[in-house]
């Protein structure tokens, strides 16, 4: 008999009592066993109060542990009481379920592999269930319970095994439930879970050596593991594993799409979800994908192995408020990181999408691979990421038709992001529906692609600005376009500005850089744009060399400053002016339609020849000229209008007369033959040879006319105008001696 409450003892198997002389532990023992969970456990035994909540579940009165188990200050008398009365056993969970009876002074320690622990039985219960984790009922119908320490379950306490073999679905999915019941975590040993089917309710975590592996690949990819209608979850230091199939040896179109496996993890409907740690892979379509979420958290996990026609890393639709901090993309057959269909407010920070290598476009699939894609979505940014050795291109920013339309105009933003090695783009900003959107990319670096950034605008709302961002166009192949920025658009006007640029084709094929043809170059407008295009203080890496800039199409407003400039071709343009920047090189060719706008140059100096073709007027004003054998500023113009003039102000021309014949060819060939006005100009004969059969402008056809104010020239040539075929000195102009 017991001698504390005359209860009977039922049997306990002599091998399964432990403690001195093969007996029992003292309740100073069991303490040290069980912890303080243990102690407040048995002191519900013993004293009234609310430590018996502790196993019961009764209303806590807000005593301390220490005032209940020795009733306030330590109490000598209760503490010997408690010392003495009662015993741990050892047992496992099938000699538990058969006994006879049980103790209420017994604390039963179960010591099967995996589900170890200390139980209590509990008379006041004699309805609950046993879920095999938490709770046992034995065959009499007691209800024995765990004492827990900590704020998480064992997923083995419910009979996972995790040895890669055996089905743990079922008991992964009622540890989870029982966890969710009772507002704690689960938690998952090192090992490998086999299973299907499972459905996330409560938070799951590991150290970073479990791995959960889809057990029935053919089965519905969705159904793996999912976060479905779910709030406040967390999943960290996890590894999940879809189960997709091998690559094939040789990829053609008959196999690239042909996979079987799941989604390693699917988030659905769900808020205020945290993934921390983790690592999805091997899936058919992306290892983890989010749909229809709000504020998610994804912070240094890894995504690999996605396959398929659309075998993605991550992929985010239709969700909002989703952030991902150094995160990890790997091996994919489509993209990286996706964001779209209706997603917004997304952010990428120090993440790194890496081997896309375009299975899927190669052999007739529909998707182009790429590192990061936004498309359909708005509010994106991305800062500090990287994408490394993609096909197709790195970064693409695109609204789209169905984007939320929480904003007028759809913002995007790349800060400080770099494009590595990715085969025909660094980065694509495109708005190829004709929705209005803005980006900002600041501070970037384009290293190996053959076009660093393609933009397509198309909205007159368009805005696209770079700021110290750096370009350099690595192609060696012969033939090959390497294009620094190529701007693309229709006839909304458009706005992009390009500011403190570096860029440097030191590797590419000059002979495709200087063909007014070839789309090669730093800066290149096509597509008919007529885009708003301001250029200031872009330079090259390499001192001395000159910005390339061409617009092969298109009938752009554009504004350089401070640049070192060459102008292969500037074919059209409403409006075009030149502030503070250095014409280098060969001829730079500005207009060659008898339909492009007014043309100012400012402040420049020209170190070569120009050819300028423009129905507008034309401004030159604290120009300086440096211009030797047959280079020299020739002017072409169709016009009717007299008052489309051309104007030299403030201006200094300098180049070998005796040796070479003019500076300024200036050729009107309409009926009206506007005036071309020459006020506070300087003409310099670089080297002392007279000549009497030479000058320094040319009007071509007979009947146009120049007229000077406040101009001087070199009293080595005498003549400073030919008009046809006749030469003069004309009034306004003062022969002196400039050597």
């Amino acid at each position: 008999m017991n001698r504390e409450n005359g209860k009977t003892e039922h049997e306990i198997p002599e091998r399964a009592k432990i403690g001195p002389e093969g007996g029992v532990l003292s309740r100073r023992q069991a303490l040290a066993t069980i912890g303080i969970a243990g102690a407040a456990a048995a002191a519900g035994f013993v004293l009234p109060g609310p430590l018996s909540g502790t196993v019961y579940g009764e209303a806590n009165s807000g005593n301390t542990v220490q005032h209940s188990v020795y009733g306030g200050p330590m109490d000598p008398h209760k503490l010997k009481k408690l010392l003495d009365m009662s015993y741990v056993v050892p047992i496992t969970i099938a000699e538990l379920r058969t006994a006879a009876a049980l103790d209420l002074d017994y604390v039963y320690f179960l010591n099967d592999p995996g589900q170890e622990g200390h139980f209590i039985y509990d008379p006041l219960d004699t309805t609950s269930a046993d879920n095999t984790g938490t709770l046992l009922v034995n065959v009499s119908g007691a209800r024995l319970k765990r004492i827990q320490e900590t704020d998480y379950h064992n997923v083995r306490w419910f009979g996972a095994k995790g040895d890669g073999t055996t089905d743990d679905s079922s008991a992964i999915q009622l540890a989870d439930t029982v966890a969710a019941a009772a507002s704690k975590r689960l938690y998952f040993p090192e090992g490998t879970y086999k299973a299907y089917g499972l459905l996330v309710t409560t938070s799951w975590f590991a150290h970073g050596k479990s791995v959960v592996e889809n057990l029935s690949p053919t089965a519905n990819k969705y159904n793996f593991v999912r976060i479905t209608g779910r709030t406040g979850l967390s999943l960290e230091g996890l590894t999940f594993d879809g189960g997709v199939s091998s690559d094939p040896s040789v990829w053609s179109s008959s196999n690239y799409n042909a996979f079987t496996g799941g989604l390693a993890c699917y988030l659905f409907n769900s808020t205020d979800i945290r993934l921390t740690n983790c690592t999805f892979r091997n899936s058919v379509m992306s290892p983890l994908r989010i749909e229809k979420c709000s504020r998610i958290i994804v912070e240094n996990c890894t995504s690999k192995r996605g396959r398929g026609n659309y075998g993605d890393a991550i992929y985010v639709a239709g969700s909002d408020h989703v952030r991902f901090d150094r995160c990890s993309a790997e091996d994919y057959t489509r993209i990286g990181f996706v964001c779209e269909q209706g997603s917004w407010n997304v952010s990428f920070s120090q993440c790194h999408a890496s081997y896309g290598h375009d299975q899927s476009k190669l052999y007739g699939g529909g998707e182009f691979n790429a590192g990061f894609w936004s498309e359909n979505s708005e509010n994106v940014t991305y800062s500090q990421c990287v994408a490394e050795n993609n096909t197709h291109c790195g970064f693409t920013v695109a609204p789209g038709v169905n984007r939320p339309y929480k904003t007028s105009t759809a913002p995007f933003v790349l800060d400080s992001c770099v494009a590595i090695g990715n085969g025909l783009y660094g980065f694509i900003a495109s708005d190829s529906k004709g929705d209005r959107f803005s980006v900002t990319c600041s501070d970037c670096f384009v290293f190996g692609s053959r076009i660093g950034m393609a933009i397509n605008a198309y909205h007159a709302n368009d805005t696209v600005t770079l700021d110290h961002c750096y370009f350099r166009l690595d192609v060696t192949a012969s033939g090959q376009n390497a294009t620094g920025v190529l701007c693309a658009g229709n006839d909304k006007l458009a706005t992009i500005r390009i500011s403190d640029c570096l860029y440097d084709h030191s590797a590419s094929d000059p002979s495709l850089l200087m063909s007014s043809t070839a789309t090669s170059g730093d800066i290149v407008l096509s597509n008919n744009a007529k885009l708003q295009l301001f250029v200031n203080d872009c330079s090259c890496v390499d001192a001395g060399t000159a910005l390339i800039l061409k617009a092969l199409q298109g009938t752009p407003i554009l504004q350089v400053r401070n640049c070192l400039l060459q102008v292969i071709v500037l074919k059209d343009f409403q409006e075009a002016s030149f502030d503070n920047c250095r014409f280098t090189g060969n001829v730079q060719s500005i207009g060659q339609s008898t339909t492009a706008g007014n043309l100012q140059i400012t402040r420049c100096s020209v170190a070569g020849g120009m050819d300028l073709s423009t129905a507008g007027r034309i401004r030159f004003e604290s120009v300086q000229a440096v211009l030797s054998g047959t280079q020299r500023i020739g002017i072409v113009r169709n016009t009717e209008n007299r008052d489309i003039r051309t104007e030299f102000v403030d201006c200094r021309f300098e180049k070998d007369i005796a040796a070479s014949d003019y500076a300024i060819r200036i050729e009107e060939n309409g009926t009206l033959k506007p005036l071309s006005l020459f006020r506070g100009c300087i003409f310099y004969n670089s080297t002392d040879t007279a000549t009497a059969t030479r000058t320094f402008i040319w009007n071509v056809q007979t009947g146009t006319n120049s007229l000077f104010s406040e101009c001087y020239s070199d009293d080595t040539v005498a003549n400073l105008l030919k008009t046809g075929s006749v030469l003069s000195a004309p009034s306004g102009n003062t022969l002196i001696d400039l050597h």
